[in-house]
């Protein structure tokens, strides 16, 4: 399937679709937990947010990954790139990745995700949110080519995220 094709077959599909390499990949539906925790996340970050020009994402907004031959929607993502008002569908310079992750997809989002998503020149946190732990994995960069990980496992933490310049409580993530 050409990007195209696949382009405009999502914007009239009933379920989406992520786009790797010409395959189109259903996406499932997810658990009430995995849903609070996104919707926890989105309202976190879209407060802390309000006064910039960055711009919260809630799981059905599509990211560019390698150059139109990659189409995935995150459980949140941020930009802050003037350059994605362009596109009301799909975005092409976030600055944060978050995927929550269930114990189908931890390591999927653990491996290919992230190589994927370090493709991503603009990106500079990745995190990777568990449903059955409190626990908050942090993959950061300043360059795009050495990463770091924090691990965050109490509700008394606080994610930062430098790039944004603010940081995400893990009692607000998981309340």
């Amino acid at each position: 399937m050409t990007v195209e094709a696949y382009i405009a077959f999502e914007e009239a599909a009933d379920v989406r679709h992520e786009f790797i390499d010409g395959e189109l990949i259903p996406m499932p539906g997810t658990t009430d937990t995995h849903n609070t925790i996104c919707g926890n996340f989105y309202i976190a970050l879209r407060q802390l947010l309000k006064n910039t020009s960055c711009k919260v994402f809630m799981e059905s907004v599509k990211v560019e990954i390698k150059n139109k031959k990659q189409y995935t929607y995150p459980d949140i993502f941020v930009t802050c790139d003037k350059r994605d008002l362009e596109d009301a569908y799909i975005k092409r310079y976030p600055s944060v990745i978050v995927e929550v992750a269930s114990p189908s997809t931890k390591v999927h989002d653990k491996t290919d995700k992230f190589l994927d998503y370090r493709k991503i020149a603009s990106l500079r946190h990745y995190l990777i949110v568990d449903t059955e732990k409190d626990i908050v994995e942090c993959y950061s960069t300043k360059d795009g080519k050495e990463w770091t990980a924090d691990i965050y496992l109490s509700k008394n933490e606080a994610v930062p995220l430098d790039a944004l310049g603010v940081s995400l409580s893990l009692s607000d993530i998981y309340a």
